[in-house]
């Protein structure tokens, strides 16, 4: 039995101030599935927020619900329908500041790299208004996103499914087992031996970190590449998950729209599978529905 290697679990809720002025703090974050594990503590109303993940509408929602004042993440190599960048627009219909950094200028997942070395590559109307543009250095937009409105709790409406959604099953007389799309693993609190799932999010170092301590031991996953980004952050969990004994495949960035699970699955092509997945029979260049269904044979007859 080979053994099983944790991810690198210092990923996540490590938080710091990037800057403080006057009306407020840019407060930076690996992961905004952290936000209420952050090491430190988040003011909605006067602060903005960065993160190393990517800038999606589910993830925009999610955190527009919280009522922060501003957000920047990552672009996620914008992708099919431009939908890793998604999140700005919903930002902008409630009128918050928003922008997305270039997933080729910094490590995904990694807040500290984000602000140091991230380099804006969309902003929103609302931001743009407050002098926010592309090219900028992550602190000079975040100081920009700070000269705009505190923020407030507020109903903002999903246009994606907010639980898994079933997509195919085992044939009958099979051991039973499904595919499953969400946005976000996160979604996922058992174990789930015999599914797949295809989650919109790239296939990164945060989500193998939340499989791990939630005990989320799938017979496979299926993500985005994320455009793989600088030092292959946006698909790093593909080795790491490997270790963890999982198989995984991402699919292209430009194949499928980012944060929606049914778009992994029924637009997805492959482009890289880890070796347990390989053996599964995946491979770059197929389809992600027939990559599912090789995962989810293969989970059956284990």
């Amino acid at each position: 039995m080979p053994a099983i290697h944790p991810p690198p679990l210092q990923f996540g809720n490590r938080a710091f101030i990037g800057l403080e002025t006057a009306s407020g703090r840019a407060v930076v974050i690996d992961s905004p599935r952290e936000f209420d594990a952050s090491l430190v503590p988040i003011d909605i109303a006067r602060d903005v927020l960065i993160h190393g993940a990517y800038m999606a509408e589910a993830v925009a929602v999610s955190l527009l619900r919280r009522g922060l004042r501003g957000i920047i993440g990552v672009d996620a190599g914008i992708g099919r329908n431009a939908a890793g960048i998604a999140g700005l627009a919903v930002a902008d219909r409630h009128h918050v500041p928003a922008a997305a950094v270039s997933v080729f200028s910094c490590d995904m997942c990694d807040g500290r790299s984000v602000w140091t070395e991230g380099v804006v590559s969309r902003v929103n109307a609302t931001a743009a208004a407050l002098g926010a543009a592309p090219g900028q250095g992550v602190p000079a937009a975040a100081e920009a996103l700070l000269r705009g409105a505190a923020g407030a709790a507020r109903e903002v409406a999903s246009r994606l499914p907010e639980a898994p959604q079933k997509l195919a099953e085992t044939a009958a007389g099979a051991v039973p087992g499904a595919v499953w799309g969400c946005w976000s693993m996160s979604l996922i609190r058992e174990a789930h031996p015999n599914d797949v799932f295809c989650v919109g999010t790239p296939v990164d170092t945060t989500m193998t970190v939340y499989m791990w301590r939630h005990g989320v031991r799938p017979a496979g996953v299926i993500g985005s590449d994320g455009g793989f980004g600088r030092h292959g952050m946006a698909a790093a969990g593909l080795d790491i998950l490997e270790r963890m004994g999982i198989a995984c495949a991402a699919v292209s960035f430009l194949s499928a729209d980012l944060g929606d699970g049914a778009s992994i699955y029924a637009d997805g092509v492959i482009s890289r599978a880890n070796p347990r997945a390989a053996a599964a029979g995946v491979a770059p260049g197929m389809t992600a529905r027939e990559a599912a269904r090789r995962l989810l044979d293969a989970g059956a007859a284990t």
